[in-house]
This record gives C-alpha cells, sequence and structure tokens, in this order.
C-alpha cells in the first residue's frame, strides 16, 4: 500500500474516532460542546502530522524527495484523510440523526441569549442562526465541509513538513 494511502487512511479514521467517539459515550451534551471544537481542532492537526510522517517514509526509502514530490506526498495524505473524515462525517450524521443538529443549534443559541450583547444584537444573531438551520441538517454538506477543513489543515502541515524534510535531507548531506 502506497505511503500517502496508508498514513492518509490512519489520519483520517483517527480523527473520524477522536471526534465522534465522545458523542457515542456522552451524548450532545453542552459541556462536551464548549471544549468541543478546540479538541476536534487540536486532534486534526495532531493526526494531520501523518503528512511529515509520509514523507519521512519516502525519504527512508531511499528515494530523496525536493520540495515540491514532498509536498505532492504531504497533498496527497491530506486529500485521503479529508476524504476519509468527510465520509465518515456524512455517516455520523446519518446515524445519529436530527439529534446532533437540534442540540448545536439548541447550544448556539443558548450562547447567543447569553453573550450580553445588546437585544437588537442578539435578535438578529438567532435570525441569522435560523437561516442557517437547513445547513445543520444537510448530511452531503456538513461531509464536504469537514473533509474541506481535514484538507486544508494537511495542506498547511504539508507545506511545513516539505520544508522540514527537505531541510532534514539538504542537512544530512553536508555532514
Amino acid at each position: 500500500m502506497p505511503a500517502l494511502l496508508r498514513y492518509g487512511l490512519t489520519s483520517g479514521g483517527l480523527i473520524s474516532v477522536l471526534l465522534f467517539a465522545p458523542y457515542f459515550l456522552f451524548g450532545a451534551k453542552p459541556e462536551w460542546m464548549k471544549i468541543g471544537e478546540i479538541v476536534g481542532y487540536t486532534s486534526m492537526l495532531l493526526c494531520l502530522t501523518a503528512t511529515y510522517f509520509a514523507m519521512r517514509h519516502e525519504v527512508e526509502r531511499g528515494r530523496g524527495l525536493r520540495y515540491g514530490q514532498a509536498l505532492a506526498v504531504g497533498v496527497g495524505v491530506s486529500a485521503v484523510a479529508g476524504l476519509v473524515f468527510g465520509l465518515a462525517t456524512w455517516l455520523f450524521y446519518t446515524l445519529v440523526g436530527d439529534t446532533l443538529p437540534e442540540a448545536l443549534i439548541t447550544y448556539y443559541a443558548e450562547q447567543i441569549r447569553g453573550s450580553g450583547a445588546p437585544a437588537a444584537n442578539i435578535s438578529a444573531q438567532l435570525e441569522e442562526l435560523e437561516a442557517m438551520r437547513p445547513f445543520f441538517y444537510n448530511r452531503p454538506l456538513q461531509g464536504a465541509v469537514m473533509a474541506a477543513t481535514v484538507f486544508v489543515l494537511g495542506v498547511a502541515e504539508s507545506l511545513i513538513a516539505a520544508f522540514l524534510i527537505t531541510r532534514r535531507r539538504a542537512g544530512f548531506a553536508s555532514t
């Protein structure tokens, strides 16, 4: 199995487990939603370090990677991870039904109401949230957004990882 496929599947699978397991363990509780985004993005960033490890794997196999080649490996890993996570998100939303979107809308509405903003601002924000309601229930859209999120974060990490890998190789060549 090619490194980008193996590392991409592993990364996407780990992100999926880390982000969706808490829902099945704890349910859609407001306490979890408060830290959900922090845990989610942190998990994504950590799991997407797979881009670096896939590049390093290719270098250790004796492939001398230039920056563009290393970046291509990372982008490939990111694409696979994004696809896996996007499909897992779609499946997750299908399995949980309308429970999660309703809980999210309720949570965001409570956050808006408790924000301490002027009444006019609160009213406008609640109207905006209500206008976005259909998007919360659109499973393919949720999957696509999450796939794109993982892909973009992975590409950003790949830009850095490719630099580190090629600098590392250049450093070894000079010693």
